[in-house]
């Protein structure tokens, strides 16, 4: 008993604390001696540089639309956006949910930090410790305490699968969920045949009937209408009629009577004329619209693979994700109820695994890609560079790359 206690220890500092245990180290040390662990770090040193590139190809893409003339357009948009969107940190990011952002990034940290421990130990590496690090008393980091100085002793290709081990099974683990959740999305199916309001004006009839945003519209007139341009722009009502309308709310079939149209003026671009149109005062989309938008996002893995670093609650992406909270509505699932939650996680345990991935790749030093990076370096340069010249190489790297992304990033706000 009192030597275990010399492996695991509390401290405490402003309110942070950590918690540092070896108990973990077993279950690292068996997962380690797995056939298949050798062979896994390979597979996750090679993972790192491709993550890595494509870190780097986003933030020069970024640079080449800000430089072009759509720029100016983009800079725009940009700065209706909080900056701090570009932190990855839940109930800092305004964008991102603090719930299941919180599990998300833990569990990607988790794994991220296990992975180095269980790839160190396949290779005969020590592990000092594992824990974990509270805010109070919510977890807010985990870690996994390596033997630095064994580390940089081995041999490259050793010290390389374990530096690149955290950043791959990110990777991996954040394709896996965007699978999964591409799967769910393509189960997704209209809950109802009508009409689904995406949004309802102020003041409209549609809004003073009790009409809601997530609301179908099944029938007008005891009349089954599934088309949006029954409403929008027909001559089959006036202003000032009088309807009756049948919706369906979160599974139930309400009648709404005595719905007075109001009339809104519209202009014939063409003709230039002005004429009169009964106005309901709903946005909405036909139960093809819901069920094409679902099949899209499902089937834009080889097509358009950008549109999954979307992020639901951004301004821009309202509308383009089916699971969004305010497109989940309009669905139906073999998981039911459970839709909104699950989608939700997945994508974010995505998002942030595969931000962490690709960020933590980048040749930064001291992040993983900057340590492994130097590795690098330095086997290259074996017997030609010395030790001060693989630092001022690393050095170039970090500061060329953290230029590149401050530009990006801080550019749009001040230029």
């Amino acid at each position: 008993m009192v030597e275990e206690e010399k492996f695991k220890h509390v401290q405490f500092t402003y309110g942070i604390t950590t918690f540092k245990t070896k108990r973990f180290q077993q279950i690292m040390d068996s997962l380690g001696h797995r056939r298949i662990s050798k062979p896994a770090g390979w597979l996750l040193l090679y993972l790192m540089p491709v993550a890595g590139a494509f870190a780097l190809y986003l933030f020069l893409t970024d640079l080449g639309v800000l430089l072009s003339p759509a720029g100016g357009t983009v800079a725009s948009y940009v700065k209706t956006l909080s900056p701090l969107g570009n932190l990855g940190i839940p109930g800092i990011n305004p964008y991102l949910p603090v719930v299941d952002g919180w599990i998300a990034l833990l569990v990607a940290i988790i794994i991220h930090e296990g992975a180095h421990g269980v790839v160190a130990r396949s290779l005969g590496l020590p592990v000092k410790s594992s824990g974990m690090i509270f805010l109070l008393f919510v977890p807010i980091a985990a870690f996994v305490e390596l033997d630095d100085e064994a580390v940089r002793a081995a041999r490259a290709r050793d010290s390389g699968r374990v530096l690149g081990a955290g950043a791959g099974i990110n990777l991996i683990a954040g394709l896996v969920c965007l699978v999964l959740l591409l799967s769910l999305v393509s189960s997704m199916t209209p809950a109802t045949s009508g009409i689904a309001v995406t949004s309802v004006y102020q003041n409209s009839p549609a809004a003073s009937a009790g009409i809601k945003p997530g609301d179908y519209i099944t029938a007008v007139n005891s009349v089954p209408i599934n088309d949006p341009q029954t409403i929008q722009n027909s001559s089959w009502y006036k202003p000032g009629q009088v309807i009756n309308i049948t919706i369906w709310s979160h599974g139930s079939l309400i009648l709404l009577p005595d719905v007075k149209l109001s009339n809104i003026n519209l202009t014939n671009t063409q003709t230039n004329t002005t004429y009169e149109r009964a106005f309901l005062g709903v946005n909405d989309l036909g139960s093809a619209d819901v069920r094409a938008l679902a099949s899209s996002y499902a089937s834009s893995f080889f097509k358009s693979p950008f549109i999954y670093l979307c992020i639901p609650t951004l301004p821009r992406c309202q509308g383009s994700v089916p699971f969004s909270d305010s497109m989940s509505p309009f669905y139906a699932s073999p998981i039911g109820s459970l839709l909104p939650a699950v989608a939700n996680l997945l994508y974010w345990l995505f998002f942030l695994n595969f931000n962490l991935a690709i960020f933590n790749s980048l040749p930064i030093y001291p992040l993983d890609g900057g340590q492994a990076f130097r590795v690098l370096v330095k086997s290259l340069g074996r017997g030609k560079l010395s030790e001060r010249s693989v630092t001022g190489v690393t050095t170039v790297a970090t500061l060329s790359v953290l230029a590149l992304i401050l530009f990006v990033v801080a550019s749009p706000y001040f230029l």
